[in-house]
């Protein structure tokens, strides 16, 4: 498994950001270590796209990316609990210093609406000014606004994989979804389990 294989298993975008730093056996992935890897995984996490990266690339200077990208890796270590709590809390409420903390990120966003033809049929498309390094910060915040505002804290779950670090929305019909991925967290499982009936 690739490191980028990560992005997508937590079937939506702000269990994404948490699982950006896993544990997958005895080796632990950080897809965030600088400002480049923070750009590319916001464009492959469908964040932002690849219009915006060459503007953020252009505008910003390294030094800035890489501040940015330190910032979000503690934002991502603040938020990992907040969501664990949120998701087994019974009634799903969140605390207002954390309401406090996301809005002030929240508020730094600048988007607007552009009116975009395709084959004769109109869309709506939001698009974001980069006016500030800081609005970096946004794209998983709002995705984690959106999942604590809108979510089924009752579907979000931790993988059952021995030493795994992965959450996931569970979208399956039944939702009985237990591992991260089937490929690799479940055949582990499965492969210890034939193992130990094995040595009975």
């Amino acid at each position: 498994m690739e490191p980028t294989d990560l992005i997508g298993l937590g079937d939506h975008p702000a269990l994404d950001f948490v699982n950006s730093t896993a544990a997958l056996g005895s080796v632990r992935i950080e897809l965030l270590g600088d400002g480049s890897s923070y750009l590319a995984w916001l464009e492959l996490a469908g964040l932002i796209g690849p219009a915006d990266t060459a503007i953020i690339r252009e505008r910003f200077s390294t030094a800035e990316l890489d501040d940015i990208a330190a910032q979000v890796v503690e934002i991502r270590e603040w938020l990992r609990p907040v969501i664990a709590a949120w998701s087994t809390h019974e009634t799903g409420g969140i605390s207002a210093e954390v309401v406090l903390r996301l809005n002030a990120i929240l508020e730094a966003d600048r988007r607007y609406l552009q009116l975009h033809e395709g084959n004769g049929i109109p869309g709506l498309h939001e698009h974001r000014h980069w006016a500030e390094a800081s609005q970096l910060l946004v794209p998983p915040v709002a995705a984690t606004a959106e999942l604590l505002a809108g979510g089924d804290r009752q579907l979000v779950r931790r993988c059952e994989g021995v030493d795994c670090t992965m959450w996931f929305y569970d979208r399956t019909k039944a939702h009985r979804r237990r591992w991260c991925s089937m490929a690799q967290c479940g055949n582990r499982a499965k492969a210890r389990n034939h193992r130990q009936r094995q040595a009975r």
